[in-house]
């Protein structure tokens, strides 16, 4: 079905007895709106008959349009400024929403709490304050190393409702399916030789694991096994995977920057593993139920972005000073870069392996 275009969150009203009309609200980025999904499928489940209506920002629009468990989509245009933000407070005014689930809690969706009269409202809580004191001071005050996919359910948990362990999911349509059939025939893949995308880019530089080693990863897989090799990502990543594939002795295609993110989705779920750094790439390809083995170096799991830990690995090294950052910088601040240095290529290998090894003898 296509939708029409921490701590316990405490209600601010508790007039509500059962929801009718409930709007969630996550505005950005790939990943944090992929992990949302595990919420909105128990939401579902827990009111089969009510309206939910998502809100996101309108660059992100097409991971939650197919979404079956969302009746509406409302998309915010950033690019509009103040007046944008006025417009779309009087939009959601006129819907009349008796239940706000606030999973972003930046100060665009505070002003939409604190200036429309909503039954009640639930809210998600970053835990900056430990983020910060972990990242400044080395001081960890998390009582667990929560996912954000499960401290989403914080603003659930007035209603009791409940992780069901099924993972994250973003929804393609069958045209996105046969798009990317038709460009894999188009490049004569072999496709009983398997699969591996590769996804070197991330948000910042800090976050990407050495590109001369990815193509190391590349050139073992291919000559090894034969498989075929894609490097996906976005605009931004287009010249490292050139580089990277320029430094390569095997063929591999480069598909960064080419295709929109449901084709991206979608070739993610052809694969047969994806190699990742910590990044939107890593999400979307769990939402797809692909194996991942993520390559993590200044963050950590206290900061809840490690992935959903079926079919998956994490790639990591204890280094005194991770994590660095709570989001990646463009630069080390101890200048030895040791935490993504001291992943060996020959570790990588190994832990694809063990996920197409077992593809191939499924």
């Amino acid at each position: 079905m296509k939708a029409e275009s921490s701590e316990l969150a405490v209600p601010t009203f508790v007039k509500l007895t059962e929801p009718k009309n409930i709007l969630i609200a996550r505005l950005s980025s790939i990943g944090d709106i992929i992990l949302t999904s595990p919420a909105l499928r128990c939401l579902r489940k827990a009111f089969p008959e009510v309206k939910i209506t998502f809100l996101v920002k309108k660059e992100f629009i097409d991971l939650v349009i197919y979404n079956p468990n969302i009746n509406e989509v409302i998309s915010f245009d950033k690019t509009g400024g103040w007046k944008a933000l006025i417009d779309l407070r009087k939009l959601i005014w006129s819907k009349k929403f008796d239940w706000f689930i606030d999973l972003h809690n930046n100060l665009r969706t505070n002003l939409l709490k604190r200036t429309i009269g909503f039954d009640l409202v639930t809210t998600y809580h970053k835990e900056s304050f430990r983020r910060y004191l972990l990242v400044k001071f080395g001081k960890n005050f998390f009582r667990e190393a929560r996912p954000i996919y499960l401290k989403y359910f914080d603003a659930l948990k007035y209603r009791n409702i409940n992780y069901d362990g099924e993972g994250t999911n973003v929804f393609i349509p069958e045209s996105s399916m046969l798009a990317i059939q038709n460009k894999l025939g188009s490049e004569r893949f072999r496709p009983e030789k398997g699969l591996l995308v590769i996804c070197p880019g991330a948000s910042f530089s800090n976050k990407q694991w050495l590109p001369e080693r990815f193509g190391e990863v590349a050139d073992h897989f291919i000559e090894a096994s034969g498989m075929e090799v894609v490097f996906l990502g976005g605009k931004n990543d287009r010249e490292l995977c050139n580089t990277i594939i320029r430094g390569m002795r095997s063929k591999a295609l480069n598909y960064a920057g080419e295709l929109p993110i449901l084709l991206s989705a979608t070739l993610l779920q052809k694969a047969t593993a994806v190699l990742t750094n910590d990044s939107g790439m890593m999400h979307l390809a769990q939402s797809q139920g692909t194996a991942v083995v993520a390559i993590f170096g200044p963050t950590t799991r206290e900061l809840g972005f490690f992935p959903i830990p079926q079919n998956s690995m994490v790639i990591e090294k204890e280094v005194s000073c991770r994590p660095c950052t709570t989001k990646g910088l463009n630069y080390c601040p101890k200048k030895h870069f040791r935490c993504m240095n001291s992943i060996e290529t020959k570790e990588i290998v190994e832990a694809l392996s063990g996920f197409i090894d077992r593809h191939v003898s499924c």
